[in-house]
């Protein structure tokens, strides 16, 4: 009777393991981009890709160097939603908050301009692919 509760046992976790590896396997990290797509893209593609995450990155620090003691605050409120602290936090952008804000929007607009440009009809095709996908999730 033991042997054959630790032979279900056993089956059971191997089932579960498998099961959970299959699912990690098709999520396959939280990127933007789909693997077919990511083989395609040429070098200079990836680069520009970097780029944009890199300043991003830059924008995010730079803006969040310049929060005022108030701002921190909205941040940290436990009360509030994200949304409601985002609107928050931008109600109260300062002028020289939104020129920077501006400045590097309109450099990941160009990286992303020449991203697009870039791309060949079969890349364009394949991001429209999972664009489909992920408005039929929505």
């Amino acid at each position: 009777m033991k042997s054959l509760n630790n032979i279900i046992l056993i089956f059971l976790v191997s089932i579960l393991t498998i099961n959970l590896s299959f699912s990690q396997e098709k999520s396959g990290g939280s990127n933007k981009y789909s693997k077919e797509l990511i083989e395609t893209l040429s070098g200079y593609q990836k680069e520009l890709i970097e780029k944009e995450r890199k300043y991003l990155n830059k924008q995010r620090n730079a803006i969040r160097e310049t929060f005022s003691i108030e701002q921190k605050e909205m941040i940290s409120d436990s009360t509030l939603t994200y949304s409601q602290k985002r609107s928050k936090i931008i109600a109260s952008f300062s002028s020289d908050q939104k020129e920077l804000i501006r400045k590097y929007d309109k450099r990941i607009d160009t990286i992303r301009k020449k991203f697009y440009n870039s791309l060949s009809e079969t890349q364009k095709a394949l991001i429209k692919k999972r664009r489909k996908k992920s408005k039929k999730n929505d």
